[in-house]
């Protein structure tokens, strides 16, 4: 198992030492990275160290330095696999819209690394790891401040279901007048931690996204009451979901304005 120093040397990109192509995981041939990385060809896109692959049959296939130490830009956070997972699933989803798309890229005005960017100003992140208000609120306010619009995609492993009120049907008398009958849709109470709490000051939608099959679980709240959110749950695949110029765009949008 990777140390917590190792993973934070692990990316999905790399770099071709003599030509400059920038290389994705899965997007190019196995074999053909294997070949660069036996030659000594890969280097990390953003401090420049060598590179190596890593290719084996348990762990998600990646590029890890050489020597961590040549590394001038760890991760303050190492990445667990579901949350490369992820930022890869939303990177080659998106990207297929996007005049350009970028994983795991450096924003010159704030330092900040976008898990996605999608040109042409569309940061997405994939957020697991838990971060206090004021950590959230810092790296949304960089990001406003820079002309970047993000957009954050909670890891579904955060997502808890209270067991004190089971999920159930949305009644028609229920507060707020919202879509009964697609979707999954269901009413419930849900656990919330801090980050999420800071999340619905600005934004009024909360999105889990499961990167094990594309799926994408939406909260609409109802209310918040120390940790525990009542919300409208919602479920639908990531295809389908498009960037537009306000951010995310669902199918369940229009429908939220519409409510049948």
């Amino acid at each position: 198992m990777a140390t917590r120093s190792e993973e934070s040397g692990i990316r999905l990109a790399a770099r071709h030492a003599q030509t400059g192509e920038l290389l994705i995981i899965g997007d190019v041939p196995l074999e053909t990275l294997r070949a660069y990385s036996e030659r000594g060809d890969l280097r990390c896109p953003e401090c420049g160290a060598a590179l190596r692959l890593k290719a084996g049959d348990v762990r998600q296939h990646h590029f890890a330095h050489v020597s961590l130490a040549e590394c001038a830009v760890r991760d303050a956070e190492p990445e667990s696999e579901s949350h490369r997972n992820g930022k890869l699933l939303l990177f080659r989803y998106f990207r297929q819209a996007a005049e350009s798309a970028a994983l795991e890229q450096r924003i010159g005005a704030t330092g900040q690394r976008a898990d996605v960017f999608i040109a042409p100003h569309f940061a997405l992140e994939f957020q697991q790891a838990n971060n206090s208000a004021a950590q959230w609120h810092e790296r949304h306010r960089l990001y406003q401040a820079a002309g970047v619009r993000d957009v954050w995609f909670l890891g579904q492993v955060r997502y808890t279901a209270a067991l004190s009120e089971p999920l159930r049907p949305i009644s028609p008398y229920d507060p707020r007048p919202v879509p009964r009958d697609v979707f999954e849709a269901a009413a419930g109470a849900f656990r919330v931690r801090e980050m999420e709490r800071a999340m619905l000051e600005v934004f009024p939608l909360l999105y889990y996204l499961d990167p094990s099959d594309g799926l994408l679980t939406i909260l609409v709240p109802r209310s918040l009451h120390a940790t525990t959110l009542r919300a409208y749950r919602y479920r639908l695949p990531l295809a389908g979901c498009q960037l537009r110029a306000d951010g995310l765009w669902t199918p369940l949008h229009p429908l939220l304005a519409k409510p049948t």
